[in-house]
């Protein structure tokens, strides 16, 4: 991309909050008391999608269970958890990123705002899992925040920390693809354009 981005797309949970531990806990929580058994392997499918397309759409121990149910247990256990923090330089890059700013996210609203405080209203749109029919790693998600900035795709830069968020903004046509490692290894998210560390390294690449 030689010209300036049209527009920052952001994931926010593991991207904008660290809150990849606080999820793995509220999951590891239910599990447990569901006596059903749970690794690390097994909670990484959930991370970066909507629970409830996991549990509707992929085998595990749930299959079979009413799916609003579940959904509904999870999120009576978020409320058991202190909330997360703000990455570092959350704060600043939204601050300072001097374009059209999208949230893209499989979480909803309250959330959002729960977790950014006034720091959402920074952003020009926000997409939840409400907005969409098909969640990440479908490219629903990154094609509605684009209509809606009304930009092409090509020009954006979105931030991701899961393969399914990378997968759905490389599907959605996003011309650079930035992953933020941690939550997942570098060589995991190898599909995306580029690899960064921190939100530190994000405004040069504006």
């Amino acid at each position: 991309m030689a010209e300036p981005a049209a527009a920052l797309l952001l994931d926010l949970d593991g991207t904008l909050v660290d809150s990849e531990g606080f999820h793995r806990q509220v999951f590891r929580n239910w599990f447990g008391s569901r006596g059903w058994p749970v690794d690390e392997e097994l909670l990484a499918g959930f991370t970066g999608r909507r629970a409830d397309d996991v549990l509707a759409n992929t085998p595990g121990p749930w299959s079979g269970e009413d799916v609003g149910v579940m959904l509904a247990e999870l999120l009576a256990g978020m409320a058991l958890l202190p909330r997360p923090e703000l990455a570092v330089g959350a704060a600043e890059l939204l601050a300072g990123a001097g374009i059209p700013l999208g949230l893209v996210t499989s979480a909803n609203t309250e959330w959002a705002r729960t977790c950014l405080g006034d720091l959402l209203d920074h952003f020009d749109v926000v997409v939840t899992r409400d907005d969409v029919t098909n969640g990440k790693p479908h490219p629903e998600p990154y094609r509605l925040a684009c209509d809606r900035l009304e930009v092409a795709a090509a020009g954006c830069i979105a931030v991701e920390d899961a393969p399914a968020g990378v997968a759905s903004a490389l599907a959605a046509g996003v011309g650079r693809v930035v992953a933020i490692s941690g939550t997942f290894t570098a060589a995991e998210l190898a599909e995306a354009h580029l690899v960064v560390a921190t939100l530190g390294e994000i405004p040069p690449l504006l």
